[in-house]
C-alpha cells in the first residue's frame, strides 16, 4: 500500500502540470487578444512546443520510459507529420 509521500506525489505532480498548462494557455490567449505585439509567431510556437514538452514529459512520462516506449512515441510524431504534409500537399496543388 502506497504511503503518504507516494499518494502526494501521484495526485499533485498531475496537478502543477495541468496548472502549467491551463497558465501557458492564458498567456497564448492574453498575447493573441493583445494588439500591437512583436513576434506573435514565435510567441505562439514557443507556447505550444512548452505545452507538448510538458504533456511528453509529464503526463505520458517518456523521460523515464523505455527505448522501445520513447520510439513508439517518436514513430507517432513521425506518421502525423507525414499525414499533415500530404494533406497540405493536396490542398496546395489545387
Amino acid at each position: 500500500m502506497p504511503d503518504e509521500a507516494d499518494r502526494r506525489r501521484i495526485l499533485l505532480a498531475p496537478c502543477g502540470i495541468w496548472a502549467a498548462l491551463l497558465l501557458l494557455g492564458g498567456i497564448s490567449l492574453a498575447y493573441a487578444l493583445v494588439p500591437g505585439l512583436p513576434f506573435k509567431l514565435v510567441a505562439s510556437l514557443a507556447i505550444v512546443i512548452a505545452q507538448a514538452g510538458l504533456v511528453l514529459i509529464g503526463f505520458m512520462r517518456l523521460g523515464k520510459s523505455s527505448a522501445l516506449v520513447r520510439t513508439t512515441a517518436l514513430a507517432g510524431v513521425v506518421w502525423l507529420s507525414f499525414l499533415f504534409l500530404m494533406t497540405f500537399a493536396d490542398l496546395w496543388t489545387r
